[in-house]
């Protein structure tokens, strides 16, 4: 399993106080479906559909008709692409994204990424507790990350992952491609 486990500074930190503090002020679409077995592809992957407080929103481009998009929610919030944009410039430069998926409050089941195109950028924020990170190898060898002290980066298309339970407000920010 190939993974990048990278250590938050305190300016990266300070980028996600604010990135926390400018989510917190913002409309989420919730993912609940309340006795629906139907809803968003995403959310039924990952379970997110039948959590009462999950909220998920996606920022940056996406192809749409072969076209590429800005999001409503980088329509709607610009300024929060720029603090995505802020926190990747300080905390690992060399990475390249267009999209960043915002997980509020979700507790993902075991699942993979199947839009996502090579590594993805995982990072968590927020006043919470528990909620670490699984990724699983081949061998079964589970591996377990706290994404609120380090960021991980991985190619969530081809290492299946999850997370576990938590207490508090728990944000998990997505940058992929």
């Amino acid at each position: 399993m190939i993974y990048i486990r990278t250590e938050l500074s305190e300016d990266d930190k300070d980028i996600l106080v604010k990135i926390y503090q400018s989510l917190e002020k913002i409309h989420i679409p919730t993912c609940y479906r309340s006795g629906s077995k139907s809803g968003d592809y995403h959310g039924m992957k990952t379970g997110t559909v039948s959590q009462r407080d999950a909220r998920q929103a996606l920022f940056g481009q996406i192809k749409y008709r072969g076209n590429l998009q800005s999001t409503r929610s980088s329509k709607s919030y610009p300024h929060i692409m720029k603090l995505f944009k802020e926190f990747i410039n300080s905390h690992y430069p060399q990475f390249e994204f267009k999209s960043v998926y915002v997980n509020r409050n979700t507790i993902a089941k075991k699942h993979l990424d199947s839009k996502n195109a090579g590594t993805s950028l995982l990072v968590g924020l927020g006043s919470y507790i528990g909620g670490q990170t699984v990724l699983y190898g081949n061998d079964g060898v589970e591996s377990k990350f706290n994404i609120k002290s380090h960021s991980l980066v991985f190619d969530g298309s081809k290492i299946e992952h999850s997370s576990e339970p938590f207490e508090g407000t728990r944000y998990s920010l997505v940058f992929f491609n």
